[in-house]
């Protein structure tokens, strides 16, 4: 059975949480792509220790909230962008309220309970997923929730097992830069796909080795 994923409307609203390294890639990518409203969610702060591999922070910026400054930076684009943001990390009394406001979710979070809430919200909505994951120099992307080719198929579907403490972030100084915007440039090209309401195929991953991407069709029932 396919996807039966709501869909994208004209002018869809997306919804980025995360503000770290892969959003820092990210949005200046799909900022000119017609949203709109781009919204960045995010409770986190600027550290100095974000400065080498958060491009868009400056030293100015710390300790001010990371979905602030990169709404601000957003809004000083040649073109102008709506957009606003949420100081508030994403937790299950939450996740609801702010995805329903919304058409499509990026995935930017560093750690594995938050994908799997977004992606039990994003199916219970009917919101298209695209998610980025990064580990050393490797990275992976998968699209879910999508219309398009595919059975509707669920992260835990992909990715079993029970999670453990050390899944809870990653330390993002040990990753290279280029695998951060190899992520950033990948999810872009779907979110593109997504606002111009092409297809793509859910549960598909798009495995990066740190010089190129594979992709691995998800599995047929």
């Amino acid at each position: 059975m396919a996807s039966s994923a709501t869909p994208v409307t004209a002018q869809p609203r997306l919804l980025v949480v995360g503000a770290g390294a892969i959003a820092n890639s990210l949005l200046p990518r799909v900022a000119r792509m017609g949203w709109s409203l781009i919204t960045i969610m995010d409770g986190d702060r600027v550290e100095e220790k974000n400065l080498e591999r958060q491009e868009l922070f400056a030293p100015v910026d710390i300790g001010k909230p990371k979905c602030e400054v990169l709404a601000a930076w957003l809004r000083n684009m040649p073109m102008p962008v709506h957009v606003s943001f949420v100081d508030e990390f994403l937790d299950g009394s939450n996740a609801g309220r702010i995805l329903a406001l919304h058409d499509v979710v990026a995935d930017c979070t560093d750690d594995a309970h938050a994908k799997r809430l977004l992606d039990r919200k994003c199916a219970e909505y009917g919101l298209a997923l695209v998610s980025g994951s990064v580990h050393g120099a490797q990275a992976q992307v998968i699209a879910l929730h999508a219309e398009g080719p595919g059975e509707e198929i669920a992260r835990d579907d992909l990715f079993s097992g029970k999670l453990g403490g050390e899944q809870d972030g990653c330390d993002m100084r040990h990753v290279p830069l280029a695998t951060i915007n190899e992520t950033g440039r990948r999810m872009a090209q779907l979110l593109q796909a997504l606002a111009s309401r092409e297809p793509v195929t859910n549960g598909r991953i798009d495995l990066f080795d740190g010089h190129q991407w594979t992709a691995i069709d998800p599995p047929t029932t």
